[in-house]
């Protein structure tokens, strides 16, 4: 049985747990352990851990399945799945066995983005930090942060520069239990994903546990971490879009098959709604298809051992920025299409609806994920794409 194969199994109960616990701000423990029985979790880590090191299109399959059943339960495992990818392939053997052991993921999850602080102490760095959307974080007992590394100057700290001129940044794996959760997730997408802000204490914490994106180490596992450091992200975001917005279009459709127009006949046979059923999942299928093809050929390059072009790593941003770009503009068209029903709580397209609109917020795909491509696309002065 296919990886996909096994999440369209639980998909049902999954969709199901969610309908009934709409205003929860977490997975229950009953669909993480379900996810986790299965095995998810630990696809995007090495096999040398553990873990299933699955092949991009199997990352996608399994994403953009999660996430059509129940857009939270998608992001919440990309989330713990990418944690388990850096701690795998990146981290030092000392963080090897506290993360994964005995070849058992205990999961790692929380938010990348350098708002801590580090100080080199011997072999150890002292850490601190607050964050934001620590998605995946609730049932995770390794918690990610992202850390400027300083170190001293005449009036005190200040920030390490790196040889491309900024400041060196740390991504540190700190145990659960010193680390404060806020609590403060009440949105209107993505409720389950318990994306609390947290707070790092101040600690000492071994060099092991530590991954310099800048002057990444790749210890362990094959090509898939060989891609470029946001490949994995970018895929697993690029498939939440996909598998939301397949949900979108399957709950229009049941609703225009259902809903009388003023002739009698269903919404669904309307000239109207026919054009703009096929032109939103045209939309999605060559999002998806230019997605797909692009992250498939990052992986060959990997696999044969060739140096990345710097054009094939801009299709990778761009092919997941505009998976979003579709995946919005669709959820909005069949949100107006469905009148009534998109605003009633409990429909599940007003569920998917809101779950990809507050996806489209993250900073990996967002306008200025965009910006930053248009920049590099117009050969503007100074433009950088990170990858």
């Amino acid at each position: 049985m296919s990886w996909l194969d096994k999440v369209r199994a639980i998909g049902p109960a999954i969709d199901q747990a969610a309908a009934e616990a709409s205003l929860a701000t977490e997975l229950s423990a009953e669909v993480v352990r379900t996810i986790d029985d299965l095995g998810v979790f630990a696809l995007m880590a090495p096999r040398d851990v553990g873990g299933g090191e699955a092949t991009p299109a199997e990352l996608i399959d399994v994403i953009s399945e999660l996430s059509y059943w129940d857009g939270s339960a998608g992001w919440y495992a990309h989330a713990v799945m990418t944690g388990g990818s850096v701690a795998g392939a990146f981290l030092g053997d000392r963080a090897v066995e506290a993360i994964f052991p005995n070849g058992r993921f205990v999961h790692a999850a929380g938010q990348a983005a350098p708002t801590g602080k580090a100080v080199r102490e011997g072999d150890h760095y002292r850490i601190s930090g607050r964050y934001s959307f620590g998605s995946g974080s609730p049932h995770a007992q390794f918690i990610v942060g992202g850390y400027v590394l300083h170190e001293d100057g005449l009036d005190g700290l200040r920030p390490v520069m790196s040889d491309h001129g900024g400041p060196v940044m740390l991504i540190g794996l700190a145990p659960r239990e010193t680390v404060k959760f806020l609590g403060n997730w009440d949105v209107i997408g993505l409720r389950g994903t318990g994306s609390y802000d947290f707070e790092v204490t101040e600690q000492l914490l071994h060099e092991d546990f530590f991954h310099n994106t800048a002057a990444p180490v790749h210890r362990r596992g094959g090509a898939l971490y060989r891609m470029g450091f946001m490949a994995l992200p970018c895929i697993s975001h690029g498939a939440f879009a996909i598998g939301a917005t397949r949900r979108v279009l399957d709950e229009w459709l049941a609703f225009a098959k259902g809903k009388p127009r003023g002739s009698g006949k269903p919404m669904s046979e309307s000239e109207a709604f026919q054009r703009d059923f096929a032109t939103a999942t045209a939309d999605l299928r060559a999002a998806e298809a230019w997605f797909r093809g692009t992250f498939d050929r990052l992986y060959d390059d990997a696999v044969d051992g060739r140096e990345i072009a710097a054009a094939t790593r801009l299709e990778g941003r761009l092919s997941t920025s505009h998976a979003f770009v579709v995946a919005s503009r669709v959820a909005q068209t069949a949100f107006a299409s469905c009148t009534t029903h998109s605003v009633r709580n409990g429909s599940r397209l007003q569920r998917a609806v809101r779950d990809i609109q507050a996806g489209n917020a993250h900073f990996l795909t967002a306008e200025q994920s965009l910006i930053d491509a248009g920049r590099v696309l117009a050969d503007a002065e100074g433009a950088v794409l990170v990858f």
